[in-house]
């Protein structure tokens, strides 16, 4: 060994080990010999250490006897680590929690053969798994740089707008002026950089290819931990949207040498290795692209045999149909039909819809009959219900007899309560029947295929349908029309200054409180509050004045008058001798314009 330096050799019975102290720092070369031998680095103490053995004292002899001729230190033998044990994994494990939960964990590492591993239980739903990891475990520079290269190292610093390393951000820009030589220097300082800082691993994406630090044997190591302490988990994770669901959080924390540094070359072995593994993964690789085009060339060979067999069932349907455009007196009215939650493909897969969905019942009106001769052609059209036919092209849609919809051009500005208070049925639909018998009934919705199918119940009706929506008319004109306010420019024009008035107006705050004030108009000015337009109402009662802002699109009442509070029957209703519940807006302002028998000079409510 050239330039040989002698350590100092201190027990340390404490710890059952022996020290070694050296005047200086001490050569690569002396460095690498005792971590063969088994020393490690104590940053603390400024000492190299290992357990006191016969092997350890052997080597410690190299160092400390200035007469030693011997070139390198005897390696200290160790045991092949065991293989780790993965059969049954997760069968019949209990629900446990806390530190029943972490010695669970920690006993079945043991069990398995995972060694060098802790467990602690950080909070209630929380684990970390610390593995000891020696400088072995992870790969030398050599192959850190084939597996994580140059290419690679480049694309990261442009996506990522340049990488951190050693105290600094290099950017792409730092990597394009260096030359070749310079290149290199910086990808070897990010790979060095990366494996002395890398301290956890994620096991949502534990995959190779970003885990090139470690060595093969260790990353099989890590992921069998993974897979054994996450026995007792469930993991209903969306990563994709940060959407998180899991039985508990699992930290794999990797606890390195105090001193650690990654060699620089593979051993042969490693290299032999690595080489296996390359052509390993290229052979996969082909394996999978010939699988591959064998499953793309199958996929277009049963796309061209199911577009023959289309086009030969199409030609069988529309030569065996009749098509009836119906007339007013012929059209029919069905009642409770059922059907699915839209683009059933076939009517196999409608049966199975109506069996796992309880859908609600629809009324429609028949404006085409579309009859086959024989119900081997309809079953075949039951097998292309989302095919383009002309036969179904433009029919369906939405339809209602009510009379209080005349007039009314946009049927989205109906409140809730008004769309529920309107009989509506399906119009313009197409019957499908074979012979005299009725199967199905198709909605396209405007379009060329059956988007909506529906069946018959055991309470369906065919009814005329001329009958039927007269009737539905006459019905409707029993029935309160619906209002929908004038805009507020001309309904202010009932207001007029020195009149007296009194506001009901939704606070925004509490359901009950809606006087929004009473007095006699001194002015009415038009104004804005917060991002709507409106007027402010100034009200005087004696010597208050107060300004009410009123504007479009906010539920409001105002009459003439100064009127008194409402009684508690208006505002609230009893729940027993002791208990009232408040009423909702809508509510209130119902039980206000039945209460008072005369119409408001102002009426923003919708109904």
């Amino acid at each position: 060994m050239k330039n040989k330096q002698i350590a100092t050799l201190i027990e340390n019975q404490e710890l059952n080990g022996i020290e070694l102290y050296f005047e200086s720092i001490p050569s690569e070369e002396t460095r690498n010999a005792m971590k063969s031998a088994g020393f490690r680095w104590n940053r603390n103490k400024k000492c190299w250490y290992a357990k006191d053995t016969a092997d350890t004292r052997k080597a410690a002899s190299i160092f400390t006897d200035p007469n030693s001729t011997t070139t390198a230190a005897p390696a200290v033998a160790k045991k092949a680590p065991a293989a780790i044990n993965l059969d049954n994994l997760g069968q019949n494990r209990p629900c446990l929690y806390g530190a029943e939960l972490s010695k669970a964990i920690r006993d079945e590492l043991k069990r398995r053969g995972a060694t060098g591993c802790t467990v602690r239980n950080r909070y209630h739903d929380a684990y970390t798994v610390t593995i000891k990891a020696t400088a072995e475990d992870f790969a030398s520079v050599e192959e850190m740089k084939e597996r994580y290269t140059r290419s690679a190292f480049y694309c990261d610093l442009a996506r990522d707008n340049g990488l951190y390393m050693n105290g600094r951000y290099i950017y792409e820009s730092d990597y394009e002026a260096a030359d070749e030589a310079g290149k290199d220097a910086l990808h070897t300082e990010y790979v060095i950089y990366s494996a002395k800082r890398l301290s956890n691993v994620n096991w949502h994406h534990f995959d190779r290819e970003y885990y090139w630090e470690f060595t093969e044997a260790f990353y099989n190591k890590v992921q069998a931990v993974i897979r054994i302490a996450n026995q007792w988990n469930y993991d209903n994770s969306d990563i994709m949207t940060d959407y998180f669901d899991v039985g508990y959080y699992l930290d794999i924390d990797i606890k390195k040498p105090e001193d650690f540094e990654p060699r620089h070359e593979m051993t042969e072995a490693e290299r032999t290795a690595y080489a296996e593994e390359v052509k390993r993964n290229e052979e996969e690789r082909a394996e999978a692209l010939r699988k591959y085009e064998e499953e793309r060339k199958a996929a277009e060979e049963r796309a061209k045999a199911y577009e023959e067999k289309r086009k030969a069932d199409r030609e069988i349907i529309l030569n065996d149909i009749t098509i009836e455009d119906l007339n007013e007196e012929q059209q029919i009215y069905i009642t409770n039909l059922v059907g699915g939650i839209g683009k059933e493909s076939t009517l196999k897969e409608l049966d199975e819809t109506l069996s796992d969905y309880d859908r609600p019942l629809e009324d429609a009106l028949i404006t085409r009959k579309v009859t086959f001769s024989t119900r081997e052609a309809f079953e075949l059209f039951g097998n292309y219900l989302i095919d383009d036919f002309d036969f179904l092209t433009g029919k369906g849609g939405t339809g209602s007899e009510d009379i209080r919809l005349e007039g009314i051009k946009d049927l989205y500005k109906l409140t809730t309560d008004q769309r529920n208070s309107v009989k509506w049925y399906l119009c313009d639909c197409v019957a499908i029947y074979v012979g005299e018998e009725l199967q199905i009934v198709c909605d396209p919705e405007g379009f060329s295929y059956s988007r909506y199918t529906y069946k018959l119940t055991a309470n369906s009706e065919i009814l005329n349908a001329k009958r039927e929506t007269e009737r539905q008319q006459n019905e409707s004109k029993v029935l309160d029309p619906f209002y929908f306010p004038e805009a507020l420019d001309e309904q202010i024009k009932n207001i007029a200054t020195g009149q007296s008035i009194t506001i009901y107006q939704t606070d925004g705050w509490m359901l009950n409180n809606i006087y929004g004030g009473s007095g006699t108009v001194e002015a009415i000015t038009p104004g804005t509050w917060a991002q709507h337009n409106g007027y402010y109402i100034t009200l005087s009662s004696g010597k208050k004045r107060k300004d009410v802002f009123i504007r479009d699109r906010h539920d409001m009442l105002i009459y003439d008058g100064i009127r008194p509070l409402l009684p508690d029957s208006i505002t609230r209703r009893k729940i027993s001798d002791k208990m009232y519940e408040l009423l909702n807006y809508d509510e209130l302002f119902r039980n206000i314009l039945k209460y008072y028998e005369d119409k408001p000079l102002i009426d923003t409510i919708q109904r």
